[in-house]
């Protein structure tokens, strides 16, 4: 066998190698989902896929934070702070997350309360 041939066989098997892991990878990523995350503190409170809309209730220490989660958005709905700033956040879509200011993020700073809209991989 000339030095071309064996330079010619492992360019295909790289190829192949690249090719069978690019499938894997679009495979894994068509099984993967857009999800929400709420944080209390540091701590991960909860994990919910986006494609099962429901209400979440955060209660901790006398406060309260009502998160929405539907099909394609998430926002805050009501909030035991003062201020309010967390449901002025207004809503983190699929469509805005690229162009909003704080990103996929909702944060209730006075309840320590976050909410992050997170993309599929």
């Amino acid at each position: 066998m000339k030095k071309r041939d064996f330079q010619l066989i492992v360019g295909i098997l790289v190829i192949a190698a690249i090719g069978i892991f690019a499938s894997l990878q679009l495979a894994h990523k068509s099984d993967s989902e857009n999800y929400v995350v709420i944080y209390v503190g540091e701590h991960e409170y909860q994990r919910i896929k986006l494609s099962e809309p429901q209400t979440v209730t955060v209660e901790q220490n006398g406060h309260i934070n009502e998160i929405v989660i539907k099909e394609d958005h998430v926002y805050m709905q009501s909030a035991s702070c003062d201020n309010k700033d967390c449901i002025k956040q207004g809503i983190v879509s699929l469509d805005s997350i690229e162009t909003r200011i704080t990103g996929g993020w909702i944060i209730c700073l006075p309840n320590l309360v976050s909410v992050e809209l997170r993309l599929a991989d």
